[in-house]
């Protein structure tokens, strides 16, 4: 496997086994159980959703209109404190049967008879021994009958609640459907085995009853709520469900249900012409329609004082709860806290007459396995290979397209499809790639600083810092400047000197030398011995890499010079070096073995830089360049030393030794220079005599020149014995 491709497995096997575990997670979460983290999580996302988007069905059906009369502050603070008289009741029940109003249904349950006055006066008098008769029309003042009297007069539908407790309190309605003992125990369905129910006078004079109790997830919200609850093997209806079968006139309702495994799950409801789709157990999404305040309130106290137009509740259902904060109806919404639960109620009944539930199909959780795992994988695959902007960017698109659809299949389908666990998904790869990113940038700045913190300047660590992957390891070729400095009889100097004398000459030479390399952009190749390599141009591009290099070694001359005359003053011997420059094509790169590796030049062009420093000795000049490194740095002054083939070299070259800086080039140089080009034009052409005697001359002007004496003992040489034919003046170097 390709290195390349090679550093991004560990990721992405472990992103893929992410992907596995959510999986997994999916499967865990499909059970069903409010208190899971990722449920949590997707109450959240759903209460989103339907803060931006409210649900799938936003408008009521013109040919229904619902009201609901409401026990607010002012009703209590007019009326009196809650509970009211039930003759108060049966006078706001007469009012709605007077303004034509379809349907009431009660969000209130009436488990407790209301004491009749005479009867109270009854068990007083008993007390006190004092005689006392009932009168014939102590029906009349019950206001337990009165209010019977008033709900079997008009279609009324009663609320009472069932309880987790074994408790029984009232009278349960007929039900809706009667079960077998197994078809109970095959069916999924949510079953109380108590009840608070109403009056026997009450519930028998009632159209209808349907609880009213109410169901939260596991943050205590109001999501869902079931139209069907069990009790005893009997199935009741919700209010919402009761009040809508007595406003359509409708006995009975179909329950539909579908094999799942070895039991059986509700599936939808027969509505008249309506499917009304659920869960398993019966529950729905209420289709909130918006905040408190959607359907028509009206106010209870307005009601009795005669002061609402009867447009408003003729062909009405009529929902009576209470908004007031001291009853303690008020529920937890997902567009709203602090909302009434009477407007609960009438959201399912909105929903019920339209026939239109948002709901959770079948293939939700095979959709979301398949959507888990295509995402996953093309992330695993993915992310690893992307820079950290590129990561977020493809990771910002794939939740905004997992969101886009989520919303599309909610707004135009009415489909819940939970979201938590393909973000959270798509989250954590995210944050595994850039942290595997980080990781690796952080291992890569740390194996560039440890391999260049002692060979490259700091300035450029710090600029190589800022793009680690701009720079590889791997071989690569470059045109590159290389220097070899070596001080000159250094076997002599150690024969001077002890060991640790030695060490401390060394390092304080190189010290000052390897600063003034580093001052230059250049790199430190190796330390060997008594000689230092350095090359310009790699790790970072130099466009003036001969430059710099020129530049580097006349430095390096100057403060060897300096040096010198320090170790003498101190008893120390002088020190000289020889220094070659050549420029070319060279391979560049972490080069070595398995057990230790460092980054170097290589290359014939990196021999002919070594070859140059080795004849420094020959032609007694401190620094010779190549005419390559020559024409690459034309701002300095060259004096020609020779036209040389090397050992091992076919190629001829010009070697050159660099004197100053255009800028500092004065009259003597130019004359001396002028002197010695036209010294080495009557050498080349062959006319001995004149070129012995003019470089004899320049030896004379110019002592510290010593190559001027090889021409002149060159010259004697070809009087004597003439080259042969075809000779262009090259001379041939047969040592290193």
């Amino acid at each position: 496997m390709p290195r390349q491709r090679l550093k991004h497995y560990p990721i992405s096997v472990a992103a893929g086994l992410m992907v596995l575990v959510f999986v997994l997670a999916l499967f865990s979460h499909s059970s069903g159980q409010s208190q899971h983290w990722l449920s949590r999580l997707d109450y959240l996302l759903f209460d989103v959703r339907f803060q931006w988007l409210g649900a799938p069905v936003v408008a009521a059906s013109s040919d229904h209109r619902i009201v609901i009369v409401d026990v607010d502050e002012a009703s209590l603070a007019e009326v009196g404190r809650w509970p009211w008289s039930r003759a108060r009741l049966a006078q706001l029940v007469d009012r709605l049967a007077d303004a034509g109003a379809a349907v009431v249904a009660f969000d209130v349950v009436f488990s407790e008879a209301e004491a009749n006055p005479l009867d109270q006066a009854a068990e007083r008098a008993q007390q006190i021994n004092i005689p006392f008769v009932l009168p014939t029309w102590r029906a009349e003042i019950d206001a337990d009958l009165t209010f019977a009297r008033s709900i079997g007069a008009m279609d009324t539908v009663l609320g009472f609640f069932f309880l987790d407790q074994s408790v029984q309190h009232g009278v349960l309605p007929r039900p809706l459907q009667q079960w077998s003992v197994e078809q109970s125990q095959n069916t999924i369905h949510i079953s109380k085995p108590g009840f608070a129910a109403n009056i026997e006078v009450l519930q028998n004079s009632a159209q209808h009853a349907g609880f009213v109790t109410t169901f939260v997830d596991g943050d205590g919200v109001v999501r869902r709520s079931p139209m069907l609850i069990a009790h005893q093997h009997a199935l009741y209806p919700s209010l919402s469900l009761a009040t809508v079968m007595t406003y359509l006139l409708v006995d009975d309702v179909g329950i539909a249900s579908v094999p799942v495994g070895e039991l059986s799950a509700l599936h939808h409801l027969h509505l008249l012409d309506q499917h009304i789709r659920t869960d398993a157990a019966g529950r729905v999404i209420v289709p909130f329609r918006g905040k408190k305040g959607s359907y028509v309130y009206v106010s209870a106290a307005q009601l009795l004082a005669g002061q609402v137009d009867s447009e408003i509740l003729e062909g009405a259902i009529v929902l009576v709860g209470t908004s007031a904060q001291g009853l303690a109806d008020l529920r937890t919404t997902p567009l709203q806290t602090q909302y009434p639960g009477v407007e609960v109620h009438a959201n399912l009944i909105d929903g019920l007459l339209q026939g239109q539930f948002p709901y959770r199909p079948d293939w939700e959780a095979g959709a979301l396995w398949v959507q888990t795992v295509l995402v996953g994988l093309l992330l695993s695959f993915l992310l690893p290979r992307l820079s950290p902007v590129l990561t977020v960017a493809l990771c910002v698109a794939c939740v905004l397209c997992v969101v886009a659809l989520n919303y599309y299949w909610w707004a135009t389908h009415g489909l819940d499809i939970r979201l938590a666990i393909l973000l959270l998904l798509i989250f954590l790869l995210m944050l595994m790639s850039l942290a595997d990113g980080f990781r690796r940038e952080y291992l890569s700045r740390r194996r560039l600083r440890g391999m260049f913190d002692q060979y490259v300047p700091p300035a450029h660590i710090e600029h190589m810092m800022a793009d680690p992957q701009q720079y590889q390891f791997d071989g690569e070729s470059r045109t590159l400047t290389v220097l070899f400095s070596d001080i000159r009889n250094f076997t002599r100097i150690s024969e001077q000197l002890s060991a640790s004398e030695l060490k401390q000459l060394l390092n304080r030479y190189f010290t000052p030398i390897t600063r003034l390399i580093f001052d230059h952009d250049g790199t430190i190749d190796k330390y060997v011995g008594d000689m230092v390599v350095a090359f310009w141009g790699a790790p970072i591009a130099d466009e003036r890499h001969a430059h710099n290099a020129v530049a580097a070694a006349l430095a390096i001359l100057s403060v060897t010079e300096t040096l010198s005359r320090r170790y003498e003053q101190q008893g120390l011997p002088a020190i000289r070096v020889g220094i070659g420059l050549n420029t070319g094509i060279m391979n560049v790169g972490d080069m070595g073995s398995a057990y230790r590796r460092s980054y170097t030049v290589l290359g014939d062009a990196v021999n002919l830089g070594s070859r140059l420093e080795s004849i420094t000795k020959y032609y007694q000049v401190p620094i010779l360049v190549s005419e390559y490194t020559r024409q690459q740095a034309p701002e300095f002054v060259y004096q020609l030393v020779d036209c040389i083939q090397v050992k091992g070299k076919e190629q001829a070259v010009r070697v050159y030794r660099p004197l100053c800086h255009r800028t500092q080039l004065n009259d003597n140089i130019e004359e001396q220079l002028a002197k010695q080009q036209h010294a080495y034009g009557l050498y080349l052409a062959r006319q001995w005599n004149a070129a012995e005697q003019a470089f004899s001359v320049l030896a004379d002007l110019y002592p510290t020149c010593r190559f001027y004496n090889l021409y002149v003992q060159r010259c004697r040489e070809f009087i004597s014995q003439p080259p042969e034919e075809g000779w262009n003046g090259v001379y041939h170097h047969s040592s290193k």
